[in-house]
């Protein structure tokens, strides 16, 4: 259990903690349901001591006795408070992932869904491999950079970016869309929790975030000279540092 995992999971321990203290100083006020789905989570124990949980076997213990599963990559709701659905990020460990290793199979599948045209994000990321290339900018880059090619284009990526936070992933919908974005610093902290909804949640993150071209591998594209949708890859990859390199993949930092 990396660190992301574990807070997150203390964190979900935390909000039963202020739900049965009836305890409504959150963002989320009084927390009346707490769950994954239509499944409630189980009482927790009054007396738990929090410090305790550092013991990774305890923690694993605690949680299934509540109910509390590891989020799957698939979903991109990670808990359900008051019935609504919130994905969770926690900003004190790696940098979260936005975007994780997407080939453009899986920007076409999702600009036809949301009719966007892809010839927008193709021009984008020509100019990434052009800065790149020329050694102008490094493999991660960031929108605090003054050369970023993405920086200047929010309004073109706006609909990408809330897709993959709250909707899905290149190669599907997900089953358990998000409605709003929690960002929390401290489990137990309810001064580190932000919470944000679909439509401010990009204006928020967009300073903070890195695009690279990674290992088109990554992206599931085991063979890419000899893939049967070659031609839909190819406007985005490029054989770099011995790899085919055309999986975008974004990160928040701050």
């Amino acid at each position: 259990m990396n660190k992301g995992e574990k807070n997150e999971i203390l964190f979900k321990i935390y909000l039963c903690y202020l739900k049965k203290n009836r305890n409504d100083n959150s963002p989320f006020g009084l927390i009346e349901n707490l769950g994954f789905d239509k499944t409630e989570y189980n009482e927790i124990d009054e007396n738990i001591d929090f410090s305790a949980l550092e013991n990774e076997d305890l923690l694993k213990e605690v949680s299934k006795k509540i109910g509390i599963e590891k989020s799957s990559p698939r979903n991109k709701a990670d808990i359900y408070i008051n019935n609504i659905a919130y994905s969770v990020k926690y900003m004190s460990a790696a940098p979260p992932s936005i975007i994780n290793h997407t080939t453009r199979k899986g920007f076409v599948r999702i600009a036809n869904k949301l009719n966007l045209d892809i010839a927008d994000l193709d021009k984008i990321i020509n100019e990434y491999w052009d800065l790149r290339i020329s050694n102008q900018i490094t493999e991660d880059c960031g929108n605090n950079n003054s050369l970023s090619p993405f920086k200047d284009h929010k309004e073109t990526l706006r609909s990408y970016l809330e897709y993959f936070c709250f909707t899905g992933t290149g190669s599907a919908d997900s089953k358990h869309p998000a409605d709003s974005l929690i960002k929390f610093k401290k489990f137990n902290d309810v001064n580190t929790w932000k919470v944000y909804s679909k439509s401010e949640t990009i204006d928020e993150i967009w300073d903070g975030l890195f695009f690279c071209m990674r290992d088109i591998g990554k992206g599931g594209i085991k063979d890419y000279e000899n893939d049967p949708e070659k031609t839909i890859l190819e406007p985005w990859t490029e054989y770099s540092t011995n790899k085919y390199r055309g999986a975008l993949s974004v990160r928040y930092k701050t």
